[in-house]
Order: structure tokens, then C-alpha cells, then sequence
């Protein structure tokens, strides 16, 4: 009904992410557009980060820095749906698989979140450390520790958990604070070679942005959980970090990789859902290197105090986690 409104007709299914939301191509003549397909903001099921409401008011507020985000056709929020400017189909994972030179895009990515940080925030915005993003890199003892160690938590573990990560972080001058994307990686970051300077990367998802510290995003783009980024643009990219900012960046990576790994054997057990289980290696593997890092010594100690070991492949078994998962897991 919504299209017909408008005198739009789908064409394709142009995929879902992680959540309840569902994307649509349509057309009207030679036009194309995207549907976007979710509940409303007043439905039950709505969760949290994923506002029809957000998603408008930040997609203005982006715009109006200069940065390039789809803009919005039409919109019936009461019924869920969004109809917004199709920015294609080669987000920067595909250019990147495609041959695109990694140092340019990570660099149009990088170039973007500097560009944000460089403008302030003025938009009210949920912050990051009240946030349940924040709250679930508990996770990693929640979930990949019972699980890998094949017994149930102690009373008291994932307090002791975040008392060694408050230590660590009251151990730094503070972050600072900004605008925060949340899900800054490059399937949510468009290749649009036809538009000039930073509108090169097109932004998506943006709805669940927050306030809180700056380099999360960065952290999230290249030390991302779904691939691996070249050893050397990472290296280049963290370059211009001065020593608070490489400390803070190992932080917040680190916390991300304790969330997702615990996210993803969840999502496994849970829900069902095995397909991120083939990204739990690397995630190990960044938690392996993390752990080299002085800085975070204390957490090396509380994982090998459990002999945890983030080297040994681990063989994720469904029916471990009703014997061993706590029910008060997050």
C-alpha cells in the first residue's frame, strides 16, 4: 500500500542485516529507490538502536555536515516504513574484494570520522557507557568462557571481569568524547566514485549512534570482526594517534572483540543462528595479540587465572550452553 502511494514497485530483495530490518530496490519509471522494511518505534519488538525516528533526525544532522547518507524519499513511520535514495550496490567491502585500493578506502573511511569528530555533536544522543553496547562486552564471560572451559561460572566472575577493565581504563587520562556511529564498518560504508572528496563514502545504519569515546569507531573499522584489515593500513591509519589515543584505541578494540564473541556464540545458541561462527577465529586472534599489549596485562591475568587461551581453535557445540551457560548471562 505504502508503495502504491507513492507509485513505486518492487524489484528485488537487496538483503537484511542483523536485525529485523528488510531492504527492497524498487522503481517508478527509470527511477530506483530502497524500502525500508521494519516495525514501528511503538511496536514491542522495536529494539534499542534501531529507531525509524533516529534514523531520520540523524540522517539530517549527517547531511548537514557535508557527509554524504541516503536521502529520504518518503516515510510512514506508523507502519515501518522508509523509502530512501538507492546508493547502490558496492558498499566498500565489495570494492575492496573488487581490487579497490585498501589504503584509499580505509583512508575515505578514516577520513570520515575525522571529519565528524572535527564538527562537534549537537544532537541529543544516548551515551555509550550507559549504552547496551557498552553494557554486553561482558559476553566474552558470559558465553565463550563457560563454554570453552566446559563449566559453569563462579559467583562474582564477571564482576571481578569488569573491575579489571574499570582498573585499566581509570589507568589512562580520559578519551575523548564525540559522535559515534556504532556500526562503522565496510558493509555499511558505500563506494560512490561518481561524487567528490569525502562524499566518496556513502554512510548507512547510523540509526543506533551514541555518544561516547571517539575512537570506537575507528576500532571497529580496522579491527573489524567480518574481515581482516592489510597489517600495513592499519598501521598507517593509527600513525597520527598520539600515545592516549593507540591506548585508548587497544581499549575499546578490545572490549568490541569481548562483546562479539560472546555476541556471536549467543546468537548461535540462542537464536539459532551459526552464521557468524566462522568470524570467531579472528576474533580470537585479536584477542591472542591483545594480549601482549602491557596495558593489558591485568586482563591476561584474569583470563589465564581461568586458562583461557585464545590460540586454541575452539568447536562451538549447541548443547553446551543450557549445561553451562549461567542463566543470568547477558
Amino acid at each position: 500500500m505504502f508503495l502504491n502511494t507513492h507509485g513505486w514497485t518492487i524489484d528485488q530483495p537487496v538483503g537484511r542485516d542483523s536485525s529485523i530490518r528488510r531492504y527492497f530496490r524498487v522503481f517508478k519509471g527509470n527511477q530506483t529507490a530502497i524500502l525500508m522494511e521494519t516495525v514501528p518505534d511503538s511496536s514491542p519488538h522495536a529494539t534499542p538502536g534501531h529507531s525509524l525516528a533516529d534514523f531520520l533526525r540523524i540522517a539530517g544532522w549527517v547531511h548537514g555536515l557535508g557527509l554524504k547518507v541516503p536521502e529520504i524519499y518518503e516515510q510512514d513511520l506508523e507502519n515501518g516504513y522508509l523509502l530512501l535514495e538507492d546508493l547502490g550496490d558496492v558498499c566498500f567491502r565489495d570494492a575492496l574484494d573488487g581490487g579497490q585500493d585498501a589504503q584509499a578506502l580505509y583512508g575515505a573511511a578514516k577520513d570520515v570520522l575525522d571529519h565528524i569528530a572535527a564538527q562537534g555533536c549537537a544532537l541529543e544522543l544516548p551515551n555509550y557507557y550507559d549504552s547496551h553496547v557498552h553494557r554486553r562486552h561482558r559476553r566474552i564471560v558470559d558465553w565463550f568462557v563457560p563454554l570453552t572451559r566446559r563449566q559453569r561460572n563462579d559467583d562474582g566472575l564477571v564482576d571481578a571481569y569488569k573491575a579489571v577493565w574499570q582498573d585499566i581504563e581509570n589507568s589512562l587520562p580520559p578519551c575523548k568524547q564525540g559522535f559515534l556511529h556504532i556500526d562503522f564498518h565496510t558493509q555499511n560504508l558505500m563506494w560512490l566514485p561518481q561524487e567528490q572528496g569525502i562524499k566518496q563514502c556513502g554512510v548507512l545504519d547510523f540509526q543506533g549512534a551514541m555518544i561516547g569515546p571517539q575512537l570506537y569507531d575507528l576500532a571497529n573499522l580496522l579491527e573489524d570482526a567480518r574481515r581482516d584489515v592489510p597489517q600495513g593500513v592499519k598501521a598507517a591509519l593509527l600513525s597520527s594517534l598520539d600515545e592516549t589515543e593507540k591506548a585508548w584505541f587497544r581499549i575499546l578494540a578490545t572490549q568490541f572483540h569481548c562483546r562479539v564473541i560472546g555476541q556471536f556464540l549467543k546468537q548461535a545458541a540462542v537464536d539459532d543462528n551459526p552464521t557468524y561462527l566462522k568470524h570467531v577465529p579472528r576474533l580470537q586472534n585479536y584477542l591472542h595479540s591483545a594480549m601482549d599489549d602491557p596495558l593489558l596485562k591485568p586482563l591476561k591475568q584474569f583470563f589465564d587465572d581461568l586458562d583461557i587461551d585464545f590460540s586454541t581453535p575452539y568447536a562451538f557445540n549447541a548443547a553446551d550452553a543450557e549445561q553451562y551457560v549461567r542463566p543470568d548471562a547477558h
